[in-house]
């Protein structure tokens, strides 16, 4: 895909930043444990604003954002520049796979925390993700991740039925939803057990967001989901697919007004055993 741009990704900011407020409402600096050599790793972690809170709120500990995208590890580094220097200096950014994520050669066992907000679901290999997690972790350290579960709702569900009509069948054929990836929770709890993790906690939360329109909602998913099926279409035709998407969205809603865009998160909790 093209690289992410930035400034449309925040552009819903305060809607996206619910799941993260929400996960450091339940997350006690304590959980993350305090040791001397302590590290913390944030695996896509974009523009680098919830890392460097991460940071903050974690000061015995090194923390570190991956990202694949070379404008989003950019404005993560400019974050960066312009942080206190006891903070910068714990702070840093890398860009790289996420996939590769794999602290056994380098800091085994040293991970107070690995957190990880809405950017899993861009993958596929969860569980070798997730055991990579396990090895790199430190007894008692945690597994924090978000993902996007919302591939029932009416925007995506229209968006992937679009995607199998024509005139775009051609060129989206076997384009799915980030969402897809994502298992239910039970799956989660039974693989992240199977691996090894204790206490383990994964559970649906739908955030209530209120839109102007549904033409906002398509502006919401040209940040992050309609992405992936804009790329693969000539340009010429993305503004039609786009039109089209917003009319069959004023349809499917009902509505060309206010709405309120229900958007449900997964949140998979978890830690290696203190053995």
């Amino acid at each position: 895909m093209s690289d992410w741009d930035p400034d449309l990704y925040h552009r819903f900011r305060s809607y996206r930043d619910e799941a993260f407020e929400a996960i450091l409402t339940r997350l006690a600096p304590g959980d993350a444990g305090e040791r001397p050599a302590g590290r913390i790793v944030d695996l896509g972690c974009g523009t680098g604003e919830n890392t460097a809170e991460l940071a903050r709120r974690f000061a015995g500990a090194a923390t570190v954002g991956i990202d694949s995208s070379a404008a989003m590890i950019d404005r993560a580094l400019k974050l960066r520049e312009g942080l206190e220097p006891a903070l910068r200096d714990r702070l840093s950014f890398v860009l790289g796979d996420i996939r590769e994520f794999n602290a056994r050669h380098e800091h085994p066992g040293e991970h107070s925390m690995i957190f990880s907000n809405a950017a899993l679901q861009w993958l596929t290999e969860h569980r070798e993700i997730f055991i990579r997690c396990f090895e790199a972790l430190a007894p008692g350290g945690r597994l924090v991740v978000q993902m996007p579960a919302n591939d029932h709702e009416t925007a995506q569900v229209t968006l992937d039925a679009m995607a199998h009509e024509e005139p775009w069948r051609a060129r989206l054929d076997g384009v799915r939803s980030p969402s897809s990836t994502v298992a239910a929770p039970e799956a989660y709890h039974r693989m992240l057990g199977e691996i090894g993790f204790a206490g383990v906690d994964c559970h649906y939360h739908t955030f209530h967001h209120p839109m102007a329109s549904p033409a906002e909602i398509v502006e919401w998913c040209r940040a992050t989901v309609l992405r992936r099926y804009l790329d693969p279409l000539d340009p010429e035709a993305r503004a039609p697919f786009v039109a089209a998407l917003t009319a069959r969205l004023e349809s499917a809603y009902a509505t060309r007004g206010p709405l309120t865009f229900n958007f449900r998160r997964l949140f998979i909790w978890a830690h290696r055993p203190a053995d």
